[in-house]
């Protein structure tokens, strides 16, 4: 990448205070990827549409200009703590500087719709996917490991390296078929797919995440509770 880059279209997804008037930032770019930068001008807010250029070759960049454009946009409730994890999904599992132009479009759609409650946990869900798609290792809910088709009438427990394996019955942490094919579907209306789509979302993200939890994750909690 060249010393000085052109105006790029970017989300702020995370900044703190860096020496005495600074903040580290990361960026999400449509152009360019996920960058770190050093900002010593105003950090646009969280979710807010920007214009961003940078200079530096090194790993952590340096902001030369920065303007929002468009109104804010203002997530209350749920719909800010789901914009909090979907913006530490991104730091936490983006590699620096790998295009991602498709999962940038979806960020952007996702967020305009957050605070829609009804349809949170499809935006979620469908969210988690592509991001997982994009970073290598997607989800096909309608094949097992064996390649073979998910049949609605059996069961299959989860692995992330292996995918659904097939298992003798209704065994313990196993899931039918029928959930699974309705989650390839999107059909979200009964609360118990929703529950196992989240499920076995989460543990597909664990095996990329490590052991260190999700601040955003444990702050909803709390609220929550």
């Amino acid at each position: 990448m060249s010393a000085a880059v052109e105006l790029c279209h970017a989300f702020v997804l995370h900044s703190r205070p860096y020496r005495e008037k600074s903040r580290l930032v990361e960026l999400w770019t449509l152009e360019h990827g996920r960058i770190s930068a050093v900002m010593r001008q105003h950090v646009p807010p969280l979710f807010q549409p920007c214009l961003v250029a940078w200079r530096g070759k090194n790993p952590l960049k340096t902001i030369s200009h920065c303007e929002s454009v468009g109104m804010p946009l203002v997530l209350e409730g749920d719909a800010l703590f789901a914009g909090f994890y979907l913006n530490e999904l991104l730091v936490r599992l983006l590699a620096c500087e790998e295009t991602q132009i498709e999962l940038f479009a979806l960020y952007a759609e996702s967020l305009a719709q957050l605070n829609d409650r009804a349809s949170l946990e499809l935006l979620l869900r469908r969210f988690e996917r592509s991001l997982l798609s994009a970073l290598g290792y997607a989800l096909n809910f309608r094949i097992d490991a064996a390649g073979h088709a998910v049949l609605a009438e059996r069961y299959y427990w989860y692995y992330p390296e292996q995918g659904f394996v097939c298992a003798p019955k209704d065994e313990q942490d196993s899931w039918s078929g029928k959930v699974l094919l309705a989650i390839a579907l999107e059909d979200f209306g009964n609360a118990s797919i929703r529950q196992a789509a989240k499920l076995i979302l989460r543990t597909a993200l664990a095996q990329h995440l490590g052991a260190k939890p999700l601040k955003s994750r444990e702050l909803w909690q709390r609220v929550i509770t």
